[in-house]
């Protein structure tokens, strides 16, 4: 108590002084979208309210309720919207019936309006083909995979990529299912499930 306010003591803050939860949430909302307000998650709202010097028992709960019910945060935060995926095991037994896809891009205009580059790798030799593109779309998809896999190494078993719609939209899966090759989707946000492609595109970017 200092000057009939009471303050709660904190090993690594100044003393806090204590609110009700009435005032605690209304210097979270200052914090969070107040004039100089920047939107921050939960962790770091709580944070910034004890690093300015206040306290209340539920000051991490509240943080939580006000982030989860702000329209924006829900709107515009790098949430993860897309379905999960379970996880791939990359075994390749023999040479090209398993492949890595990936599409690299945007970059300056070529030729053609080309600004997108679509990349295949073999799991078991490491054999790379790639192609600039226009559009990315699953047509063109088709016909990379068509001119570059089928044609020169023959139908493969199946072929890794990431979630782009490109790769999920359904003409293409009844294209490949036509084929009888399977597709298999890397995890949502984790694109080093599909490292061999990752890799190579790291290179042919350089």
């Amino acid at each position: 108590m200092q000057e009939h306010v009471l303050h709660n003591k904190s090993y690594t803050h100044p003393l806090l002084r204590c609110l009700s939860t009435e005032e605690g949430i209304h210097i979270l909302q200052e914090i969070h979208s107040g004039c100089c307000g920047t939107h921050v998650d939960t962790r770091i709202l709580a944070n910034k309210a004890l690093r300015a010097g206040y306290f209340w028992p539920t000051i991490k709960q509240d943080g939580i309720r006000l982030v989860s019910k702000c329209e924006r945060c829900q709107k515009h935060s790098s949430l993860i919207h897309q379905p999960v995926e379970p996880l791939t095991t990359m075994l390749s037994p023999c040479p090209f019936m398993q492949w890595g896809m990936d599409i690299v891009g945007p970059f300056p205009l070529a030729a053609g309006q080309r600004k997108f580059l679509v990349v295949v790798i073999d799991y078991f030799t490491k054999w790379v083909k790639a192609e600039p593109l226009a559009r990315i779309i699953e047509g063109e998809v088709m016909k990379f995979i068509w001119k570059n896999i089928v044609c020169h190494f023959g139908i493969p078993r199946e072929i890794i990529s990431y979630n782009g719609r490109q790769f999920q939209r359904r003409k293409i899966q009844e294209w490949c299912q036509g084929m009888r090759i399977k597709q298999r989707f890397t995890t949502v946000s984790h694109p080093q499930a599909n490292g061999q492609v990752e890799v190579t595109n790291r290179i042919l970017v350089q």
